[in-house]
């Protein structure tokens, strides 16, 4: 009699060779880059994995309803009840098809697939290997505990990494970075530790706010230096002698208590006194008529109607996105926090500045001796400014959206690059006329949409790649005039993963979206989202 144990354990040798091996390269992975970022190897990764997760946003741990195997997800708004299945396990083509008799109106759309439709997560994507623990993860390798990776390898612990970036540590929202450890708002950075919104800039060490830089210590406020500790110049013998004793300093901490405070930590929170500025009046032109009209264009581009104003729709627009906060600054101005993102939510706020102000505080050191990490870390009392701000490149007509880069009419929202026409929407990356959005990248005419690439007149679409016209769907690529499909790939005129005639298509599009028009129009928002169509019950058995 055969043993129909053996596959099993066959698979669970497998899955624990690849495993073993995996975590044999995050190790080799993690001993380089501690050599390059503090001079030696500090252990096992293992150890420090609690620490290194400490700037991780919440994301979530459901369960499989099929196998009861743990399913990471990138962004955890679905509905407590929601089914999930991990990526693995999806039969092909979604498993699921509403009947015709389920496709007459949105009412029994929304109840077929409340019964039968499910969720995933562990999404490996693309040429994507050796990732664990993990959702959203493309075309990358060597990859754990970590979500919205791109690209990239040797990843532990991190989020929104992309632009080949390798050896990336308890870090995020960053692209083309490489050996870095806990750093948070980073491009083209290399070799730092403890640092945020740096770029351009190699050998970083608690820092803040410091573009085009290389080989700096406790400093704030800086462009194009080099060779500086807490804002202050001195000479590269000097400066490479200081650092070699600091980092050893470091790396003795780190190897006894396997973490170290983060760098708003080591700073007190009150702002120190005698430091006075004197700008000149801002000029800061604003237009929200081309705000309303970027908006409109969108609405009824996908919804066939024209809106009201966009400050109507606002708590519907920003319901998955970044909560910006407005903080009053010591010096008179406002600045904007986004008080739910990892490390800006933890900013002093007696210490947040505007953009304009950290850099004409960063002209000043600290003045006091540094000569050492504990010295090193008194002198951020001094230099020590916050800005969630990081208006750089070819902006224009940014209202209450601190954080761009060649950015042109955008309103209320953090980060966006390269782009035009961004409303209540955060990390809009190469993306133009998208509003509601969270991480849209390379993406046009978007509304409500998180966590996708290259959309064209899309609407509440989560986890989606390359779809054209498409409505409330989730997981899927390549879709084109579908709506509410999930776990699909290359469909056209789909309603609930079933295929339909064009004209029936365009028949049931038509009054579905008549519907859930009505229904903003009259209530500025929708009673469902992307993110709760699932009941939990009655799925696949």
């Amino acid at each position: 009699m055969a043993d129909d144990t053996q596959p099993a354990l066959g698979f669970a040798h497998g899955a624990n060779a690849r495993h073993l091996q995996m975590q044999a390269a995050l190790e080799k992975a993690w001993n380089s880059t501690c050599r390059v970022v503090f001079g030696r190897e500090l252990g096992k990764l293992d150890e420090y994995r609690e620490w290194l997760s400490g700037y991780l946003p919440k994301s979530g741990r459901r369960k499989s309803y099929l196998t009861g195997r743990e399913v990471s997800v990138a962004m955890d708004a679905y509905s407590p009840d929601a089914a999930f299945v991990s990526e693995g396990e999806l039969a092909q083509d979604g498993g699921f098809s509403l009947g015709i008799n389920q496709i007459k109106d949105l009412d029994s759309i929304l109840e077929g697939l409340g019964e039968r439709c499910e969720y995933s997560g562990n999404r490996h994507l693309g040429n994507s290997m050796a990732v664990e623990n993990s959702d959203i993860v493309i075309d990358s390798q060597y990859v754990a505990n970590s979500t919205n990776i791109e690209e990239s390898r040797y990843v532990d612990s991190s989020f929104m990494v992309r632009k080949g970036s390798k050896c990336i540590f308890g870090s995020g929202i960053l692209g083309q970075g490489e050996f870095l450890v806990r750093v948070v708002d980073s491009f083209d950075q290399k070799r730092s530790f403890e640092s945020s919104i740096v770029g351009f800039s190699t050998d970083c060490y608690f820092c803040h706010n410091v573009l085009s830089c290389r080989d700096m210590l406790f400093s704030f406020g800086q462009r194009s230096k080099s060779y500086c500790i807490a804002n202050t110049p001195m000479s590269r013998e000097k400066y490479l002698a200081l650092k070699a004793k600091i980092l050893s300093e470091v790396a003795d901490y780190l190897q006894r208590e396997k973490s170290f405070p983060s760098l708003t930590e080591l700073v007190p929170a009150a702002a120190p006194a005698g430091v006075k500025l004197s700008l000149p009046a801002k000029k800061d032109a604003q237009d929200m008529r081309l705000i309303e009209k970027g908006f409109a264009t969108t609405y009824n581009l996908l919804l066939k109607r024209q809106p009201s104003s966009i400050v109507d729709y606002e708590q519907w627009l920003a319901a998955q996105g970044v909560d910006m906060e407005g903080v009053r600054t010591p010096f008179g101005e406002k600045a904007w926090v986004p008080k739910n993102l990892p490390h800006f939510r933890d900013f002093p706020r007696a210490r947040v500045v505007t953009m304009r102000e950290a850099l004409e505080i960063g002209k000043t050191g600290a003045g006091g001796k540094v000569d050492g990490l504990k010295s090193g870390i008194a002198a951020l009392s001094q230099v020590a400014f916050f800005t969630p701000e990081l208006a750089d490149g070819q902006n224009m007509n940014l209202v209450s959206f601190p954080h761009a880069f060649d950015v042109v009419n955008a309103y209320k929202g953090h980060d966006g690059v390269k782009g035009e026409h961004i409303g209540v929407s955060s990390f809009a990356l190469n993306s133009k006329y998208v509003y509601g959005c969270y991480r849209a990248i390379e993406s046009q005419f978007a509304l409500k949409c998180c966590n996708s690439q290259y959309l064209n007149r899309c609407m509440e679409m989560d986890s989606c790649n390359k779809c054209a016209d498409s409505y409330f769907c989730h997981n899927s690529e390549a879709l084109s005039e579908c709506m509410f499909c999930f776990n699909l790939k290359g469909r056209r005129y789909a309603v609930g993963n079933t295929v339909l005639p064009r004209e029936k298509y365009v028949e049931v599009k038509s009054a579905v979206l008549a519907q859930i028009e009505g229904e903003i129009a009259a209530k500025k928002g929708l009673g469902f989202s992307i993110f709760d169509l699932t009941g939990g019950k009655g799925r696949r058995a």
